[in-house]
């Protein structure tokens, strides 16, 4: 210690306020990793903030999925089109000669309930997106 009263303070006080200091950088920054990051990469455990944009993906996906359904299994809104074309199909058939005019109509029936519909699914999103309603000039 008379030797080297440097090497003293170095190493008996300063070594450990150091080590302190070390760890308390490393829980900041795995801190500030948990917050951005969160429990794991992706919808695992905790979510953190960059898990914001993939949930609210997801959550829009499910809801199109709701919204939009399936044609072959008869839900949403592909499944009301399927049904309204298979009744005009059936009424067609029935109806003989004027079966291509009863097809003619049905068809205009049909892009009409889709053009609507599209319409309104713009009109909604162009409303969500801040700016976006004033480029589609809706």
């Amino acid at each position: 210690m008379s030797k080297s009263p440097q090497g003293f303070i170095l190493g008996a006080i300063l070594a450990p306020l150091i080590r302190g200091l070390e760890n308390i950088v490393l829980t900041l920054l795995e801190t500030l990793t948990f917050v951005f990051q969160g429990s794991a990469p992706g919808l695992i455990g905790t979510y953190g903030l960059a898990d914001i944009p993939l949930y609210i993906g997801t959550q829009l996906v499910n809801v199109g999925s709701i919204i939009g359904g399936s044609a072959a299994g008869g839900t949403g809104i592909l499944g009301l089109i399927n049904r309204l074309v298979e009744a005009g199909l059936a009424f067609a058939t029935a109806g003989g000669l004027l079966a291509p005019i009863i097809v003619a109509g049905e068809l205009v029936v049909v892009v009409y309930v889709i053009v609507v519909v599209a319409r309104r699914i713009i009109l909604v999103i162009a409303d969500a997106v801040p700016g976006l309603a004033g480029v589609l000039g809706t």
